[in-house]
C-alpha cells in the first residue's frame, strides 16, 4: 500500500511518535559531505526525531560495532573504505548489496521470530538511476537499451553504477576506464567470481584512445574519479581514451558522480561542450540518501517531502559552489 504525503504510514507515524535515534554516516576521511545537510533536513520537513552525523572512523571497523549496538541506532550509511569490509560483520545482505558487491547502507531488520539481523544494502545504484532518469526521456532509455555505456574509475561507486546500467538502462556491455589496471582487474573479478543470477553484464577494459575507435559509442557514461587533472602517463592516457568516446559522433548522457569542490568539473564541463547532456553527481547523492531513509524509516517515498527537499539541498550545493563555504551540517 501506497501512503500520500500527509499520510502517513504505521510505520512512519511509529518513527515520528517514537524516541529520538541517531544515524550516521561512517568512513574516513569526510569532507565536504552534503550527506548530514539532506538526512537532517529530510528527517526535519517529515517530523521525525533523528539526526545524522558523521563520525570518522580512524580505528576502524570496532567503533561501528558499538555504536550499532546502541540503543539509539536508527542506520547507518558507509562510506570508503568500508563499504567492502564492512560486508563480513552483517548477517544479511540486500540483493543490490549482494550483487554490486559493496555496501552503503546498514540497518537492523526484525524478522518474525523476534530476532534482529543486521542487513547490508546499496542505494548508490538507486542514485545513479533517478539522476540520469532525470535528464533522459522514455523514448531515450528505450532506444538505448542494449547499447554500451562507460563508467570511468575503479571503485565502489563504479561498482554501483555497473549495476545500476545493467539493470535499469538494459546496457549490455560497460566499458570501463581507469588509470590502475589492478583496479579494474579487481572490479570484474568482483563480478565474475560472486554471479549473481540475471546479472551478467560484459566488462570491457578501454585502455587507450586507438582501441575506441573500434568500439561502439556509449550512450551513458558515468564518471567516478576525483576532480584533478591528469598528471602521470597513466592519467593522461586515461583522460585521452575518456575523450575519445566522448569525441564519436552519437553523444548521449553523462552523469559525473564527483560534484566538490564545484559541481560543473572539467571533464563535466568538457561533455556538455560537445554535445552530451549532463547531470551532476548531487543529484545522484540526493536520491540516494532519500532511499536510505526509506529503507530507515521503512516508509515509501510518496509519504516524504521529496520534491522540497531535493529543491532546497540542491540550491545549497550552487550556493556554496558559488561562495566556497563548507556544506551545512543540518
Amino acid at each position: 500500500m501506497t501512503y500520500a504525503l500527509g499520510t502517513p504510514s504505521p510505520t512512519l507515524q511509529a518513527a515520528r511518535d517514537g524516541p529520538h535515534k541517531e544515524t550516521y554516516l561512517l568512513g574516513y576521511p569526510l569532507k565536504r559531505t552534503y550527506a548530514p545537510y539532506l538526512h537532517n533536513t529530510l528527517t526535519r520537513k517529515a517530523g521525525v526525531p533523528r539526526t545524522y552525523q558523521k563520525v570518522e572512523l580512524q580505528d576502524g571497523i570496532p567503533t561501528f560495532l558499538d555504536l550499532l549496538n546502541q540503543e539509539n541506532f536508527g542506520g547507518a550509511a558507509i562510506t570508503m573504505p568500508y563499504k567492502v569490509a564492512i560486508m563480513e560483520h552483517l548477517d544479511d545482505l540486500t540483493p543490490e548489496g549482494r550483487a554490486i558487491g559493496a555496501c552503503n547502507t546498514v540497518y537492523w531488520q526484525q524478522s518474525s521470530d523476534g530476532s534482529r539481523k543486521l542487513i547490508g544494502h546499496n542505494t548508490d545504484c538507486v542514485g545513479i538511476k533517478r539522476a540520469l532518469e532525470s535528464i533522459t526521456t522514455p523514448e531515450y532509455r528505450e532506444k538505448s537499451r542494449g547499447r554500451p555505456a562507460l563508467v570511468i574509475g575503479g571503485g565502489g561507486t563504479v561498482r554501483a553504477a555497473i549495476y545500476a546500467l545493467h539493470t535499469f538502462f538494459g546496457v549490455s556491455t560497460i566499458y570501463i576506464v581507469n588509470r590502475d589496471v589492478s583496479e579494474v582487474e579487481t572490479v570484474v573479478r568482483g563480478f565474475t567470481e560472486s554471479p549473481v543470477p540475471g546479472f551478467e553484464p560484459t566488462i570491457v577494459h578501454a585502455k587507450t584512445p586507438e582501441q575506441v575507435e573500434d568500439l561502439e559509442a556509449a550512450a551513458y557514461v558515468v564518471g567516478a574519479v576525483p576532480c584533478f587533472p591528469p598528471v602521470t602517463e597513466a592519467e593522461i592516457t586515461a583522460r585521452e581514451t575518456v575523450l575519445a568516446f566522448m569525441n564519436k559522433p552519437e553523444p548521449g548522457v553523462m552523469l559525473e558522480m564527483c560534484y566538490v569542490p564545484r559541481p560543473w568539473t572539467d571533464l563535466a564541463k568538457l561533455f556538455k561542450t560537445n554535445g552530451w547532456k549532463v547531470v551532476t553527481g548531487d543529484q545522484a547523492m540526493i536520491w540516494q540518501g532519500i532511499e536510505q531513509q526509506k529503507v530507515w524509516l521503512n516508509c515509501s517515498e510518496e509519504e516524504l517531502p521529496v520534491q522540497e527537499v531535493v529543491a532546497i539541498v540542491t540550491e545549497q550545493v550552487i550556493e556554496d559552489s558559488a561562495t566556497g563555504s563548507e556544506p551545512p551540517l543540518k
